[in-house]
């Protein structure tokens, strides 16, 4: 074997299938691991390559014994040009299937595992098989890992693992530079249609200035000069020169101060103002309601002493008692005269019921003549009726117009009151100065008049002050509208250069652009040659291979594996007969299942016969191998294994116990290798081993 490492032994402990810690001692010779599933073979499989790589064998899996409350820890001792080395890996917790592996030399000296094999790699060569080597060229940045592991055999074999590397690289990098290159001009397109509306809306927006500017017809005026014009502003609006406190301000902060000043002022001076109009309306209104109640008391009194004078009249000289008086006497009489008319008709109506011409006097009895004394009573009757009601009558209806119009004369005497009430309750509120002024002239009108031009000028005043106001508002307004032009002024600058360190952004961009282009010319020229190359030694590769897997597989029909020219510089596996006169080429997929298990082990056998082989490999692990293998190729695969254990160790996982250990004493030599048979598992105890070397 080339000098590369062989695996002395292996310590298990907590790893998959083992519960318990075991060693086992492969003295550095070819293994072959024979029993039924579920024994614990593949775990001792996977112990030596995770050991050495520290990956599980399939994504996601439990490496860690679930049953074992110790460490998860496989210990490799390897040999290398006599010297033993010893790497050993544990499980970190929490870190999924990954460890930071220690490296030991003889001495006990720890070294960094690449230090000492820095070209190790693996490749999964089919399910369950693996290739543990070391390219002897210088390792690239990456491997190619998009290699499927045929490809990666193959260009190992033929030394163009780097040229496939590097295209590998390029493709990724272009991939990467692609997507950046779509990205970045996207980002740039947007950023400079960004920019350029940004730009049109600013000028749109300052060509509406500049059509009506606001500082009129002369020059457009600097920052400075519309700051100095904010502080002439306060100065007329605060009269008081600008403090100290104004300067450095920028010209937002004095048009602010400016705008609160004026605010202030205006506050100031229409508080005063109207507070003095509200007084002097008010002393209006006063004298105004003042002069109205004067002329409604001297209607007032007019209306009581014309109905004085009525009353007066009614009762024609006579007191209100005497009147009554008067009253009564005359219902006195009329009730006198009232009764001698009832008596006078009932002396009537007696003298009536005598037929005699003589009749007596019902009062005196002395006789009369009837007629004559009927005629008398009758005239008597009549006088007495008429003249006493009358009187009553015109006594009564005197006597009733003269309480009305007492009462309405003691109504209207009550309203002359309340309105002399109410003028001097006015007339308390009147200033003492008006007081003095009326009673001196008594002339309320010139009074009222002088406090109408008073109300006048006020107003006058306040309608000068809102005009003012009005003003500096306009005024103020233009400067605001300055601000918005030197703002506008401002963002246009540095949009203007937003847009130059845009334009060295797209120059970048574009060198970008052109350093991918040559990126995709190297690519493309590398994929040239590297085809070329390719195309050179697919002839000799083919050979290689067809003679490995025709030996392998003995098919009757199919027995030449061929590299596809069609796909370079991608390899594509094809398979055909030399004794089909078409030449045809058939994809893999129409082997039986014999072929098809053979395919994964070829390019190993095929390559490592080779004398100049460009790869120094270390171990060959295959799991269960010789699935859908009869008898006849079981045998064919030992024969092969035999010629690839002269340059690799061997590591061979099979259910076919009986007949593997029928077959490896006759294709191996007795002290070449090791036969370890799991014979159970228990889940304490983990797998038993049966041992034997021979």
């Amino acid at each position: 074997m080339a000098g590369g490492f062989r695996v002395q032994s292996v310590e298990i402990e907590g790893f998959k299938g083992f519960t318990s810690p075991k060693t086992i001692d492969f003295k550095s010779r070819h293994v072959f691991l024979l029993g039924r599933n579920g024994n614990g073979k593949s775990s001792i499989v996977e112990a030596v390559r995770w050991g050495l790589f520290g990956s599980a064998y399939r994504p996601n899996e439990v490496i860690k014994n679930q049953h074992y409350s110790g460490d998860c820890r496989v210990t490799v001792e390897l040999i290398r040009d006599g010297e033993l080395w010893i790497l050993r890996r544990t499980l970190n917790l929490g870190a999924g299937s990954s460890s930071e592996p220690t490296l030991t030399d003889r001495h006990g000296t720890r070294h960094p595992i690449r230090e000492v094999m820095p070209q190790l790699d693996s490749v999964d060569a089919g399910e369950g098989t693996h290739i543990i080597f070391a390219p002897q060229s210088a390792p690239l940045r990456r491997l190619p890992e998009d290699l499927d592991p045929f490809e990666r055999t193959v260009f190992n074999y033929l030394d163009l693992t780097h040229p496939q590397a590097l295209l590998s690289n390029l493709e990724d990098f272009l991939e990467d530079q692609t997507e950046a290159e779509h990205e970045l001009d996207a980002e740039l397109t947007d950023a400079r249609k960004n920019i350029n509306d940004q730009i049109a809306g600013e000028e749109t927006r300052r060509g509406h200035i500049l059509n009506a500017p606001p500082w009129g017809t002369g020059p457009t005026p600097s920052i400075a000069m519309s700051e100095q014009k904010a502080r002439n502003f306060i100065e007329e609006v605060t009269g008081n020169s600008p403090s100290d406190i104004l300067e450095g301000l920028s010209l937002s902060a004095l048009v602010e101060n400016a705008e609160e000043s004026l605010v202030k002022r205006r506050t100031q001076d229409q508080v005063s103002l109207k507070e003095e109009a509200e007084n002097l309306t008010r002393s209006y209104g006063r004298l105004e309601e003042l002069r109205d109640l004067q002329t409604q008391i001297e209607k007032q009194e007019v209306t009581v002493q014309k109905a004085e004078y009525k009353l007066e009249s009614v009762y024609d000289g006579l007191t209100p008692d005497e009147l009554q008086q008067k009253l009564e006497d005359a219902r006195f009489e009329a009730t006198t005269e009232f009764i001698k008319g009832r008596i006078i008709q009932d002396a009537i109506t007696l003298i009536g019921r005598n037929d005699s011409e003589e009749a007596p006097c019902p009062i005196c009895d002395s006789h009369h003549d009837r007629r004559v004394l009927e005629l008398a009573l009758q005239s008597t009757a009549s006088k007495s009726d008429e003249a006493p009601s009358s009187i009553v009558t015109a006594l009564e209806s005197q006597l009733q117009k003269s309480k009305e119009l007492a009462d309405l004369l003691e109504t209207e005497k009550t309203q002359l009151q309340s309105l002399h009430t109410k003028a001097a309750a006015i007339m308390n509120l009147v200033g003492d100065e008006d007081k003095v002024r009326l009673t001196e002239t008594d002339d309320i009108n010139q009074l009222i008049e002088n406090y109408s031009q008073k109300v006048s000028t006020v107003n006058a005043r306040l309608n000068d002050q809102e005009a003012w106001f009005a003003s500096k508002r306009a005024q103020l307004d233009r400067l605001n509208e300055e601000i918005r032009f030197h703002r506008i002024q401002t963002r246009l600058t540095n949009l203007q250069a937003d847009r130059k360190e845009l334009k060295r952004a797209i120059d970048s961009y574009n060198s970008l652009v052109a350093f991918g282009e040559s990126v995709r010319k190297i690519k493309d020229a590398v994929s040239s040659q590297l085809s070329n190359q390719l195309a050179q030694n697919i002839p000799r590769v083919s050979d290689s291979l067809s003679k490995a897997f025709s030996a392998l597989t003995q098919h009757p029909w199919y027995d030449r594996l061929l590299i596809s020219r069609n796909t370079l510089p991608k390899l594509q596996l094809r398979v055909a007969s030399s004794h089909d006169p078409a030449g045809r080429e058939d994809p893999t997929g129409v082997l039986n299942g014999q072929a098809e298990s053979a395919l994964a082990v070829v390019p190993h056998f095929a390559f490592s016969q080779t004398d100049d082989t460009p790869t120094e490999v270390y171990l060959v692990m295959l799991d269960d191998p010789t699935r859908a293998l009869d008898t006849e190729h079981i045998n064919i695969l030992l024969e092969r294994l035999r010629e690839l254990g002269r340059n690799v160790q061997l590591i061979v996982a099979s259910q076919e116990t009986e007949r593997f250990q029928e077959m490896i004493p006759k294709v191996f030599d007795k002290d070449s290798y090791v036969i370890i048979e799991p014979t159970g598992w228990l889940p304490r105890s983990g797998p038993t081993l049966k041992i034997v070397y021979e």
